[in-house]
């Protein structure tokens, strides 16, 4: 090849001149090519870059407001769809869902607000918005929260970047949102001079660690001494333990008995404890259907107090007044919320509430006189009511059988539990304010003041008593409980020697004058509504008139007839009265014609908060009768006493007495046996009504246990 520096010098040889000189040229013309630099290749054009449109904000403006709106209505499933495909990615919406939920329900959120600022683009396809949730919880209270939440656009729609954090700020994957609950301890319920019927006591709940057990001979051997169990119990009690490190618990001591043994017990590696707060009951079944009882919350009440902060394990009272004064007795609980890292300690505090306190039930009842009504009444069915005439306060409410509270509230055997539903007794029944039994002769203390007010009878009119009486002339023919007459005698003696004939004469002609009349005074004095007891749930016992009857009845029986009227005035028909109401009334005609709407409490007070609610007498009404037409009923019920139906029940009594009994039908059964009254006669103090559930005759039977009550509350020696 020949090279460009040697174009000059080299020659072409043996070529003519003609030839040479075309040679020649054509020769440079290719060594000129040959010595040209090589020629670059031209670059394809470059094509002009099309730009990338930047996403409009509305499609993240859209995501944000569909997002916290559903947060609002908690529709957790639908804010999962405003996830970015990223987001959606790092969590399945099972569980995105899961963890909303659980959080609402540990933060126990009443309600949530959410309100977002405007929008601001951090990119060409990412923006953030700050935003604030306003929170109200169930027991932490309020509080509000500022947030941000980020936002990417995939090429179709705007998403939400979404990570813990966008539930609550430092709210890492480890973290949690966690409730800590206040729970205020449960008070106690008194009676009037501050003897304990109920109450918290704190018992040590020793336990086993099993994993740290080292000498399990010596644990089972002192733990069995200090528990009264078989070891082989003890040891099944702790080793079916899901972790090694988890407190199994054993068995419960007193505090008295953990201190005492507190070195021994920590020297025991395994043994643990801690402390537990149980209810009882100092006075076992006294007064157990006043007092009542607690039981595990159920689940239709745990659904409703959650967001209060209840658990599966708590107790609650359900009957009684544990049950009526739930709301006072076991305070309200207040919480802290806030966000724990894995091994449980605060991270940030979210919001904080503190409990409010509880407060005791100071209650009018008398210890010492309930222990005495239920010693007098025993184990016959039936019930003793009784209440200081001058003020309404209840004193005594007893009521046979009962139950122990202290046995259901610890969880009675199942076997005994069922024993007590199925009992045909009905021991939780408080026969004293929610049993409904026709008060018989008893009622006869309204049908005289009725008459002697409405009718202008003198207690001094004649009255005949053959035994049998047809005087409503409609072929029946009644016959007085003494079946060969009383002869005659006065309305005065009728009321004394609980004559029917005489009071079958007075509600006739109640009845004439006007069908309603009897109706009228008897809810004058208390019948056939509730008492006003300030207190638990007492039943309202029944009154009929002629618009009840229409009501109630079908066919031929809707007619009020004489006859309904002469069964009401000795207490038989459709009357039916509780031993509270009749105790009530019979109060009232004591202290001369106030009827007080009777107390069960006087005070609730707690020790932060002072008095909550005082009870003082509350005045119900006064009696439809003249005081002087009262005094005459005064003075037949102590002739009841002196020398009619009940004298040999209080034959050598040493305080002057005054009452009514009453025998009622209670077919197929034995009648139920009455008696009401009060003392001392010349001085009232207490009313009390005895009432025996098929107890046979009222003065009979049912007046020795009257007269018993009143001796024991005036300290009189017993007869």
């Amino acid at each position: 090849m020949v090279k460009c520096s040697e174009m000059e010098t080299s020659r072409p040889r043996n070529v003519g001149p003609l030839r040479s000189t075309a040679l020649g040229a054509l020769l440079v013309l290719l060594l000129l090519g040959a010595c040209l630099p090589e020629a670059t290749p031209t670059p394809a054009p470059t094509p002009t870059p099309i730009p990338t449109p930047t996403p409009s904000l509305t499609g993240a403006e859209e995501a944000v407001s569909g997002y916290l709106q559903a947060w609002q209505g908690s529709d957790f499933a639908r804010m999962y769809t405003y996830l970015s495909p990223s987001a959606q990615a790092s969590i399945a919406a099972d569980s995105f869902t899961a963890r909303y939920e659980a959080i609402t329900e540990e933060a126990t959120i009443l309600s949530l607000t959410a309100t977002a600022s405007p929008l601001v683009r951090t990119g060409v396809a990412s923006a953030a918005v700050p935003f604030t949730i306003a929170v109200e919880t169930g027991l932490a209270g309020p509080f509000r929260l500022d947030n941000e939440l980020r936002l990417s656009y995939d090429g179709q729609r705007w998403g939400i970047d979404w990570t813990t954090e966008s539930i609550v700020p430092l709210l890492g994957p480890e973290k949690l949102v966690h409730m800590f609950v206040h729970t205020p301890s449960r008070a106690t319920i008194y009676d009037r001079r501050g003897v304990a019927l109920a109450v918290n006591e704190n018992l040590i709940e020793l336990g086993v660690v099993p994993g740290r057990i080292e000498d399990e001979a010596q644990l089972l051997q002192v733990l069995s001494g200090l528990l009264s169990l078989p070891q082989d119990v003890i040891q099944s009690r702790y080793i079916s333990a899901g972790r090694p490190d988890w407190f199994m618990p054993v068995g419960e001591i007193t505090a008295a008995l953990a201190k005492a043994n507190e070195s021994q017990l920590a020297s025991i590696p395994g043994i643990t404890w801690r402390e537990k707060a149980i209810r009882t009951y100092p006075q076992g079944d006294l007064a157990a259907q006043v007092v009542g009882y607690m039981a595990r919350i159920n689940a239709d009440t745990l659904e409703r107090l959650r967001s209060s902060g209840y658990t599966e394990t708590d107790m609650l009272g359900v009957s009684g007044l544990e049950g009526w004064g739930e709301s006072y007795l076991g305070g309200t609980r207040g919480g802290t919320l806030a966000i724990i890292s894995a091994d449980g300690r605060i991270v940030w505090t979210l919001s904080e509430k503190p409990a409010k306190s509880s407060a005791s039930l100071f209650t009018t009842l008398d210890v010492q006189l309930q222990r005495a009504a239920e010693g007098i009444l025993g184990e016959r069915l039936g019930a003793i009511a009784v209440i200081d005439v001058r003020n309404g306060e209840v004193l005594a409410l007893a009521s046979y059988p009962r139950y122990d509270p202290g046995e259901l509230t610890a969880g009675t055997p199942t076997g005994g539990w069922e024993a007590l539903l199925n009992d045909v007794r009905h021991p939780f029944l408080d026969r004293a304010i929610a049993g409904v039994y026709p008060p018989g002769s008893t009622f006869k203390i309204v049908t005289m003041s009725a008459g002697l007010q409405e009718l202008g009878l003198s207690q001094n009119k004649v009255y005949y008593c053959a035994g049998p009486w047809t005087g409503l002339s409609d072929g029946a023919t009644r016959t007085c409980w003494v079946p060969t007459g009383h002869g005659s005698l006065t309305l005065f003696q009728g009321l004394a020697q609980s004559c029917d004939t005489v009071f079958w004469e007075v509600g006739k002609a109640l009845n004439e004058r006007d069908p309603f009349v009897l109706s009228r005074y008897a809810r004058g004095f208390g019948l056939g509504q509730t008492s006003g007891l300030n207190a638990l749930h007492e039943a309202q016992g029944l009154i009929p008139d002629p618009d009840w009857k229409s009501k109630n009845y079908t066919g031929a029986e809707q007619a009020w007839l004489p006859r309904d009227a002469v069964n009401m005035a000795i207490g038989q028909g459709d009357v039916l009265a509780t031993p509270l109401q009749m105790a009530n009334l019979v109060a009232a005609v004591a202290n001369g014609g106030t009827l007080f709407k009777p107390r069960l409490i006087r005070e609730i007070s707690s020790s932060m908060d002072g008095v909550l609610e005082s009870y003082g007498p509350q005045v119900a009404g006064q009696l439809p009768v003249s005081a002087a037409n009262l005094q005459i009923v005064q003075r037949g019920m102590e002739a009841v006493v002196t020398q009619g139906t009940a004298q040999r029940a209080f034959y050598g009594a040493a305080v002057r007495m005054a009452g009514k009994s009453g025998t009622s039908e209670a077919p197929p059964g034995e009648p139920h046996g009455w008696f009401v009254g009060y003392a001392p006669a010349d001085n009232p103090q207490i009313a009390v009504a005895v009432v025996l559930e098929h107890g046979g005759e009222g003065g009979r039977n049912a007046a020795p246990l009257f007269r018993q009550v009143i001796e024991a509350y005036l300290a009189l020696p017993p007869s």
